[in-house]
C-alpha cells in the first residue's frame, strides 16, 4: 500500500473512530463481551472478496456451505462480496470503516500487514491474546511463526491463515523430450542451465523450422524467477542469518554477484529481453504455447499452464526439477510463506467467541473436507468419485461449486494430500508441492512490519526495482549497487536493520 493512502487510510478511520466515542481520544471497547440470546443463533457479519459465480438459485448467503457453517457453529452468517481485486477490495474495506459499516469478520491479504498495523493502532481490531488459549485447535492450526507476523506491541491482533497449497512456492519446470531431442542431459549447475537454454533458443526444438523458441523467460516481477538468485543464496526482498544477525538479502555481496550473473545472461539474450515489461499472464501463455522449455513455474503449474502445453502438443513432457546450483554450492527458490491471509476480527465485534469458535470448526480436517469434498448429496457420485480407493474429484462440479472454496475462512497447516490427490493423479500435485520445499529459501524475518518498514519500506522497494532492473539492462553498471547499498541504508534501511535485529533476540530469548 502506498504511503499516501495509508496516511489517508488513518485520518480516515481516526475521524470516524473519534465520531463514534463523541469525540473522546479513548480507544473503542475491545472486549467483545455480549452473550446471545438463549437459543438464539449469533449474527456474524462477514466482509469478503469475490468474483465467484453461483448456480441458479443460490449466491454466497444462501447455498448448502454456508447453511453448514450456521448449522455446525449456531451462527447467522451475513456475508458481503466485495470487489475480486485486491486494491479496489481493501479500498472499500477501508471506506468501511471510515463510514462505521464494519463487519464483525473480513479476510485482508497477507501483504497487507502494513494495513493490520496501523488498524491496531487505533484500535480498530480486536487484540485475540486472551482468548486464544479457549481454542487450542485454532491456535495449533497456525505455524506458531506466522503469529509473530499478526503481531503489533506485544498483541496478536489476527489469524494467519495458510494458501492451498502449504508451504509450497515454484518449482523449476523443464521439457524432457526437448531435453533428449537435442541429447542433454538434465541441467544442474548454473552452467548446465545455460547450455540448455542457448539449445533451445537456438537449435529448434519443437522442430517447425522456426527460431520461434526462447532460452530463459521472465516477468517484471523478480521473484517469478527466484531460482537465478537462490544459486547465489539470496532471494529479493527476504532476510538472512550471517553472522548471528538477521541482514537483509537486497544489501549482500551475494545479491551483486546474482545482479552480475543475470545481467550476462540478459546480454547475451538468453534472458527474454521483454521482461521488465512482460506480465505473469504473458509469462506462462509462452508455456502454455511451447515456446519454452525451461522456466520457474508454481507448484500448481502441472494443472495451469503445463496442463494447456500438453493439450496443445501431446509430445510435451514436463519434469519438475532441482533449481541450478551456483558457483558456491548454494541453490533454491523463494521459500513459502506461513500465511497467505489474515482473518481479523472488528474490536466492535460482540460476538468474539461465536466467530473464534466457527474458526476453529474450520481448522479440523474433517471439516475442511466437506468444503472439498462436499457432502450429503452434494458429496460422493456428485462432487467426487471412488477409483480404486482412492478420490477423483468430478471437475464439472468441482468448477460450478468453486465459491464454496472462498467460504473456507481457515486452513489447517496439515497438508490435504487427499484434495491435491483427488484433483489428479497426472498432475502430481503433492510431488510439486514436495520438491518445492525442499528447496525454499526461508525467510528469517516472519515478524510483523517494523515501525521503520512501514515508513519506509515502500520507497526501498522502489528503489530496489528500479536499481536491479536497471542493472540487469545494462542502463547502470554493476558498480551502481555499492551506491544502491548506501541509499538504502540512507533512507531507512539502516533503522529497518536494527529493529529487525531487536525483534530476532527477542524472538530467541522466547
Amino acid at each position: 500500500m502506498k504511503k499516501s493512502w495509508s496516511i489517508l487510510l488513518v485520518s480516515m478511520l481516526l475521524l470516524s473512530l473519534l465520531t463514534a466515542c463523541g469525540g473522546s481520544k479513548e480507544k473503542p471497547d475491545a472486549s467483545g463481551a455480549g452473550e446471545p440470546a438463549a437459543g438464539k443463533n449469533e449474527k456474524i457479519k462477514v466482509f469478503i472478496s469475490g468474483g465467484a459465480t453461483f448456480p441458479d438459485g443460490e449466491d454466497i448467503n444462501n447455498n448448502p456451505w454456508t447453511e453448514l457453517i450456521e448449522k455446525e457453529n449456531n451462527v447467522d452468517l451475513d456475508i458481503e462480496y466485495g470487489p475480486a481485486d485486491t486494491g479496489e477490495y481493501m479500498n472499500k474495506l477501508t471506506l468501511k470503516f471510515a463510514s462505521d459499516d464494519i463487519p464483525d469478520l473480513f479476510i485482508i491479504p497477507g501483504s497487507y500487514q502494513n494495513w493490520l498495523m496501523e488498524n491496531a493502532d487505533l484500535g480498530a481490531l480486536m487484540s485475540l491474546d486472551d482468548k486464544l488459549d479457549a481454542y487450542p485447535d485454532l491456535k495449533n492450526a497456525v505455524y506458531p511463526e506466522a503469529w509473530e507476523a499478526a503481531r503489533y506491541d506485544g498483541k496478536v491482533y489476527a489469524v494467519p491463515v495458510l494458501n492451498d497449497g502449504n508451504l509450497g512456492t515454484d518449482n523449476v519446470y523443464v521439457r524432457k523430450d526437448w531435453l533428449d531431442k537435442l541429447h542433454l542431459e538434465v541441467p544442474k549447475t548454473l552452467e548446465d542451465f545455460e547450455k540448455v537454454a542457448k539449445a533451445f533458443r537456438d537449435q529448434d526444438p519443437d522442430g517447425n523450422g522456426k527460431k520461434d523458441t526462447y532460452g530463459y523467460i521472465g516477468y517484471d516481477n523478480m521473484l517469478g524467477w527466484s531460482n537465478l538468485f537462490g544459486a547465489f543464496g539470496v532471494i529479493p526482498g527476504y532476510w538472512m542469518e550471517k553472522d548471528g544477525k538477521l541482514v537483509a538479502d537486497d544489501i549482500q555481496p551475494e545479491m551483486k554477484e546474482a545482479l552480475t550473473y543475470i545481467h550476462k545472461l540478459y546480454e547475451e539474450k538468453l534472458l527474454d529481453n521483454e521482461w521488465p515489461i512482460q506480465k505473469v499472464k504473458t509469462y506462462n501463455e509462452k508455456v502454455a504455447n511451447n515456446q519454452v522449455g525451461i522456466y520457474e513455474g508454481s507448484w500448481a503449474a502441472t494443472r495451469s499452464e503445463i496442463n494447456t502445453s500438453k493439450q496443445n502438443d501431446p509430445n510435451a513432457n514436463w519434469i519438475a526439477i532441482a533449481p541450478p546450483v551456483g558457483p558456491n554450492g548454494k541453490q533454491g527458490v523463494l521459500g513459502g510463506g506461513k500465511y497467505k491471509t489474515f482473518a481479523v476480527i472488528s474490536s466492535k465485534a460482540k460476538n468474539v467467541d461465536a466467530i473464534l469458535k466457527m474458526l476453529q470448526w474450520m481448522s479440523k480436517q474433517e471439516n475442511i473436507d466437506k468444503f472439498v469434498f462436499g457432502f450429503g448429496d452434494k458429496g460422493e457420485g456428485f462432487m467426487y468419485n471412488m477409483e480404486n480407493g482412492k478420490y477423483a474429484m468430478n471437475f464439472e462440479n468441482h468448477n460450478k461449486y468453486g465459491y464454496r472454496q472462498q467460504l473456507m475462512f481457515m486452513q489447517p497447516k496439515e497438508l490435504n494430500t487427499k484434495k491435491m490427490e483427488a484433483l489428479g493423479a497426472d498432475f502430481n500435485l503433492v510431488g510439486m508441492i514436495e520438491n518445492s520445499v525442499k528447496y525454499g529459501i526461508e525467510n528469517k524475518f516472519v515478524g510483523a512490519p517494523t515501525p521503520a518498514m512501514v515508513e519506509n519500506m515502500s520507497t526501498l522497494e522502489k528503489l530496489r526495482t528500479e536499481t536491479f532492473t536497471k542493472i540487469i539492462v545494462g542502463q547502470l553498471p554493476i558498480s551502481a549497487f555499492d551506491g544502491f547499498v548506501k541509499e538504502y541504508n540512507d533512507k531507512g534501511g539502516a533503522k529497518i536493520a536494527e529493529e529487525v535485529q531487536k525483534w530476532y533476540e527477542e524472538t530467541k530469548q522466547k
